[in-house]
């Protein structure tokens, strides 16, 4: 977020001569939404299937528009909004129609207190004003179906991508200033008050910064800072004279993992990583990449921009420039096409799956990477998304199973063990042009300046591919966590593993919200997942560790089942009494006292 948004300047884009999904495309971007690359998660054919309006049922375009726009982020990911979409449009729920006109409500919130809705008056008109329902009746909330949408993004996503502040009524009944040096200060961004639950809401803007001054009795604070930085936010604050806290300032909930900084890749005879993943069997390889048959729709497909074939060449796929994915038999036959992307396709691979089925893997410039059967059904969700294009592409069947490995432009190199769902990390570097996985356990680097092949130490690769295989024989789906079924368990059980130690501290968090005793019977997902965090505690290198004794200590604070399996391990973590951690051993302490165990138990 380098550039500064002056969005005390909105209105002026808001005015301009274009179409406000565009605006809204751009909006959503500079707070950090990101395509999530997959399928949507709602669309009009989920919500009404075979339904489409016609001249007695007609329905504003801008609303069709919305609905099948790449920029519809409440699409792709709906409990951004906390709003239900209702498809098709119909008469309110539980409020009367406005008098001599009827409602056409299309979205409402998770209560259906408020919902929004266009007069059936303006049903023709290709982009009516939005109605939201009141205390005082429908009021007017946007003046356009396409500003709504963009107005509840605005009202939405910088809570969740954004650093936030919150003044309650109080204090700014206290210092009414504060209100009056908004004014002075910020400009108004050029939309109508917000309406929802009575807020009547104006929402002022400034260098990366979004304020919202909730006027209405329904307000939950008289004002909401936004700030695209921590920055922002702070020198917002500062000129409005509000005082502030580090505790006090909430920060994003989601922030995207950054790119990679790393070097061209080189490789010399013998280089390994510090992890010994891997090592330099040779520098000046043969490149490994299966040749592509050739197949005469692939040399007349003009705007190809990636090809590849399996291993055995039974099978060519290559990717375009619209996003879209060929697939054909060795013979020419043509087997499918699919549109799996939203930005140019820039790697492509392909492999014979245990079945014999055809399996497809294939990247764009927006760093998507989608797997799917070359004759079925494009899954929802892709298998991966970094914030750099997609370099190269490799899949081959190693002794341990199926695996793919992928290459991004700023020089990481992922490799997936399909089998158990493990992935590995190699910070390779930059410029590499083409992958190729040997089923001898190998990876072919290739670059500008040659290839290289990468011998592959499978154990230290994924090591903890035992882990999550043993995690895939307990049917987790039938097991509850404390927000519902279990399936969410062990993949976090897994990253507790991880190296890193955000993503392990992380995982080691969501746990504990999900399994952790709060005075009522401890979820049945917690029996289950005792031994392996347990398991994980006994690594010394475990990287959240601190914090995973602790979890441990809490399932164990309660009656049980759970309770009994944690005493049944502790005998096994009596040592970190003296660990030299001092965290270490206050949890330890605290373990041992929820057991109900003296400290000297063995």
């Amino acid at each position: 977020m380098a550039k500064i948004i002056d969005y005390g300047r909105f209105a002026e884009r808001l005015a301009e001569d274009r179409p406000v999904l565009e605006l809204l495309g751009e909006v959503q971007r500079e707070w950090g939404y990101e395509d999530p690359g997959g399928e949507p998660l709602v669309t009009r054919e989920g919500e009404a299937p075979g339904y489409e309006p016609d001249e007695s049922d007609p329905v504003p375009a801008a609303l069709i528009e919305w609905w099948d726009s790449p920029v519809n982020s409440f699409a792709f990911r709906p409990r951004l909004y906390w709003t239900h979409s209702v498809w098709p449009p119909s008469g309110p729920d539980s409020v009367d129609d406005p008098p001599g006109d009827e409602i056409r409500m299309f979205m409402a919130e998770y209560e259906y207190v408020n919902q929004w809705g266009y007069l059936a008056s303006e049903a023709r008109l290709p982009d009516p004003k939005v109605l939201v329902n009141s205390s005082e009746g429908w009021v007017v909330q946007s003046r356009s179906i396409s500003e709504f949408f963009l107005q509840l993004a605005m009202e939405r996503l910088p809570g969740t991508f954004g650093w936030s502040f919150r003044v309650s009524r109080e204090d700014v009944e206290a210092d009414p200033a504060i209100v009056e040096r908004l004014q002075e200060t910020y400009r108004d961004v050029g939309l109508l008050p917000w309406q929802e639950a009575g807020t009547d809401a104006l929402t002022f803007g400034g260098p990366d910064v979004l304020i919202r001054h909730g006027r209405g009795p329904g307000a939950g604070y008289a004002v909401v800072v936004h700030g695209r930085t921590r920055e922002a936010l702070v020198q917002a604050l500062d000129t409005l004279g509000i005082t502030w806290t580090d505790k006090e300032i909430s920060a994003p909930s989601e922030v995207p993992l950054p790119t990679e900084d790393l070097e061209p890749a080189s490789f010399t005879d013998g280089d390994a990583d510090d992890r010994l993943r891997w090592t330099v069997a040779s520098a000046a390889a043969a490149s490994g990449v299966p040749a592509v048959p050739d197949v005469p729709a692939l040399r007349g497909l003009a705007d190809r921009t990636a090809a590849a074939a399996d291993r055995e060449a039974t099978t060519v796929v290559a990717g375009d420039s619209a996003g879209h994915v060929h697939v054909w038999a060795a013979d020419g036959e043509e087997l499918a096409v699919q549109k799996p992307h939203r930005a140019p396709v820039t790697a492509v691979a392909c492999y014979r799956g245990s079945d014999g089925t055809r399996v497809v893997v294939s990247g764009d410039e927006a760093g998507v990477v989608r797997r799917w059967a070359a004759q079925g059904d494009l899954p929802r969700v892709p298998l991966d998304r970094r914030r750099s294009p997609v370099s190269a592409l490799a899949a081959a069947r190693l002794e341990t199973g199926p695996a793919l490995a992928a290459a991004w432009a700023d020089g990481l190199v992922r490799v997936w063990d399909l089998v158990s769902g493990e992935i590995a990390d190699l910070r390779i570097g930059t410029g590499i042009e083409a992958l190729a996985l040997r089923k001898e356990g190998s990876l072919h680097v290739s670059t500008a300046q040659g290839s290289a092949e990468l011998r592959l130490d499978l154990e230290r690769l994924w090591p903890a591919r035992p882990l999550r295989l043993r995690l895939r024989e307990i049917d987790w789906g039938s097991l509850w966590a404390a927000r519902g079924p279990a399936h969410e368990v062990p993949g976090l059980i897994a990253k507790v593993a991880s190296d890193d130690e955000d993503t392990a501290q992380a995982a080691v968090k969501r746990l504990y919200e999900l399994l952790a005793y709060r005075g009522d019977a401890s979820p049945s997902a917690a029996v289950q997942a005792v031994p392996f965090l347990v398991e994980r505690m006994l690594i010394p290198t475990n990287r959240a560790r601190n914090t995973l004794l602790l979890l441990i200590a809490d399932i164990a604070d309660g009656p049980g089942d759970a309770h009994d399996a944690v005493k049944e391990a502790l005998p096994s973590l009596l040592h970190l009494q003296d660990d030299e951690n001092s965290s270490i051993r206050w949890a330890a302490a605290e373990l041992v006292r929820n057991c109900g165990a003296a400290a000297g138990t063995s």
